[in-house]
């Protein structure tokens, strides 16, 4: 078995250095993220001291080399800086100056390395993204990508949740079930081992899925819906909320907007009537369903009352830093300054081995209103351009989809963010970076031959 591992690495080797050669900065960036999700962490790590090495992290300085090849024989495609680009280096210049200003509070070069993982690496790659040209062969490309990715992912998913762990790969997904220390055990996690960035990645992958609709005739539209089924099956194996709603608010984005105008509210309404009905019917259910093997119905709840009590930690850390924050990656060390509070009725201890449940809960404790504010803005000018793309028809269809991809993965990244601090989790940022890049390089899209031949 394990010959037959070493030639399959090889052979994986071998032809990703060849698509990598053939394909560019682009096709780079769409292994290195296959590769940050199957083959990361878990997979394989070696300990060089100040971090972990492993096998994506290697291969994003690959591609980083191969983008600086490809920019200096002219094969990119050069564009000058705009002004959302200057907010995206605005927000992450800004961590690192409150990276390097902060106390490490003995961590060593714990918070570089995590800046590195969680920001740095997906500026990265959204720079070589937005710096290479993409054509309709290459928008192809992206879309068949997440769609094989997506199916392998969704039936990995739905086998690790319904227990067919023989056909679970890679394998430690299966022999960290034993593991009693971990979270979200019977879940479908995925490769990453968190139902939650899993999520996201499916609702990414099932929103490509989706931009076929218009291009398929009745067997192609046939194929879409059996493979929307998968991934509907694969969202609830999750057994999280947060997907399930992120998830259901990107389709909802992309059917809403792919409608006749006439029509869209009138479906709002009918949907969100429904949902409000079954929430309402269900919520009991919804709030007290048992997910994990080893949590009762009852901790399960409880779980949800735990909120509260990190959201008022957090809000004595804002109060008392308001600007500036405590400094990347401080929470952990800093909160428990906090716990003894008195102030209120609630128990702050119970908090004490939790960051916040909150995406940008975490962010402004950490960084400040500066930095939520950059933040923020950077969401909003990468919004504000993606739909400019969705709205642009005078361009080709397969652009303009970009735009609406980007904003369902948007939905479902802020669906989860509200009950997660997902940053937490390099991937989750890895992706959105990602389909930021895409829309920033065909924003100005025209037709010419590809540089690259």
């Amino acid at each position: 078995m394990e010959f037959l591992a070493a030639i399959a690495a090889v052979s994986l080797t071998v032809w990703g250095l060849v698509l990598l050669l053939r394909g560019g900065p682009l096709v780079g960036c769409l292994l290195f993220l296959l590769t940050a999700t199957c083959f990361s962490f878990d997979f394989f790590n070696f300990d060089a001291g100040f971090m972990k090495l492993t096998i994506d992290r290697a291969l994003w300085v690959v591609v980083l080399l191969l983008y600086l090849v490809w920019r200096q024989r002219g094969w990119t495609d050069p564009k000058p800086p705009r002004a959302t680009d200057k907010v995206v280096f605005a927000f992450i210049g800004y961590l690192v100056l409150r990276t390097l200003a902060t106390d490490a509070h003995g961590t060593g070069f714990m918070p570089i390395v995590n800046l590195a993982l969680w920001y740095i690496m997906p500026l990265g790659v959204y720079w070589m993204v937005r710096q290479t040209r993409i054509d309709h062969r290459q928008s192809k490309i992206i879309l068949a990508s997440l769609t094989l990715f997506g199916i392998y992912l969704a039936a990995t998913v739905i086998a690790e949740r319904f227990e067919a762990y023989s056909l679970v790969y890679p394998r430690y997904i299966v022999d960290s079930l034993t593991d009693k220390k971990l979270e979200f055990i019977g879940r479908g996690r995925g490769p990453l081992l968190h139902p939650i960035i899993t999520g996201i990645e499916l609702a990414a992958c099932w929103a490509a899925v989706v931009m076929g609709w218009p291009k398929c005739g009745r067997w192609g539209r046939c194929g879409i819906f059996v493979m929307s089924l998968l991934f509907a099956i694969a969202c609830y194996s999750t057994m999280t909320r947060s997907v399930w709603m992120g998830a259901g608010l990107g389709l909802a984005i992309i059917i809403g907007l792919s409608m006749p105008s006439n029509w869209r509210m009138p479906a709002l309404g009918t949907a969100l009537l429904v949902g409000g009905i079954f929430a309402v019917a269900n919520w009991e259910q919804l709030v007290a369903f048992k997910r994990d093997k080893n949590l009762t119905a009852r901790e399960t709840a409880d779980s949800v009352t735990l909120r509260p009590v990190m959201a008022r930690v957090a809000w004595l850390m804002v109060v008392d830093r308001p600007l500036l924050g405590c400094g990347f990656n401080q929470y952990m060390p800093e909160h428990l300054n906090y716990l003894a509070d008195r102030s209120t009725e609630l128990v702050l201890e119970k908090s004490r081995p939790y960051a916040p449940h909150n995406l940008l809960l975490g962010i402004v404790t950490e960084t400040g209103l500066v930095g939520l504010g950059l933040f923020l803005a950077v969401l909003a000018f990468w919004t504000r351009d993606a739909w400019q793309l969705w709205r642009a028809t005078h361009r080709p269809l397969w652009v303009r989809q970009h735009g609406l991809l980007f904003m369902a993965l948007l939905a479902a990244y802020l669906v989860n963010g509200t009950f997660h601090h997902i940053a937490l989790i390099p991937m989750s940022n890895l992706m959105l970076f990602f389909f930021a890049g895409v829309c920033a390089s065909l924003r100005n899209y025209r037709e010419t031959p590809s540089p690259a031949g």
